[in-house]
């Protein structure tokens, strides 16, 4: 065969990755394990990971200066993520969070998909000025993860379920564009966002029950 394996592909990805880009990828893996286990910590990792992330789209190699921007966006959830689960906690019980899981109605969620299907038009036309490849569905995917990640940082169970479509989306993308690399990473993410949805369910539950 000319081509080379998929598995070879993904090694060379990884091989080829920087330093940045590894730990940038590790502390998202990192952020993601936390939040899905009520980990205030998450927000802190998670910080450090769109610094890094950030510094990697800015590079003149890449150049995603998109992408770069979503993570400026990231850094301030993180922030404010960080201030809302804890802003409740003393001094000697920083570790119990004081922000407790809720749900939207779903009004709120009618809300939340329209804006984001007209945020993602508005995105898109400017992706395909600018010649992106996919414009509409990384469009798409970009406005819903501005409102899936504030949904993490006011503890709203359903969350996770826009994470699972969007990792979902996000790994045809990347074996479209055979990232296979970032295709195996949002793998993860996705599993991740369904242990994430039932922990939390448990959790909601029992503080109802209360």
């Amino acid at each position: 065969m000319s081509d080379p394996s998929i598995f070879n592909q993904v090694l060379s990805a990884a091989l080829g990755m920087g330093w940045l880009q590894w730990l940038a990828t590790v502390f998202g893996i990192a952020y993601v394990i936390l939040a899905a286990r009520e980990n205030f910590w998450c927000w802190p990792i998670g910080l450090v990971s769109v610094i890094l992330a950030f510094f990697v789209y800015i590079d003149a190699s890449v150049k995603l200066y998109s992408d770069a921007i979503l993570q400026i966006f990231y850094a301030g959830m993180s922030i404010y993520g960080w201030w809302t689960w804890t802003r409740d906690s003393s001094d000697d019980e920083l570790l119990d969070d004081g922000l407790s899981i809720g749900r939207w109605p779903m009004e709120y969620h009618l809300i939340a998909l329209g804006g984001g299907v007209v945020l993602a038009g508005l995105l898109g036309l400017m992706w395909t000025q600018l010649g992106a490849a996919l414009p509409y569905i990384d469009a798409m995917t970009t406005s819903f993860s501005v409102i899936a990640t504030f949904m993490v940082t006011r503890k709203i169970l359903e969350n996770w379920l826009y994470w699972i479509v969007i990792d979902t989306v996000c790994i045809f993308v990347y074996i479209h564009r055979e990232l296979y690399l970032f295709a195996i990473l949002f793998l993860i993410y996705g599993i991740v966002a369904v242990v994430g949805y039932y922990s939390w369910q448990k959790d909601y539950k029992i503080n109802v029950s209360h």
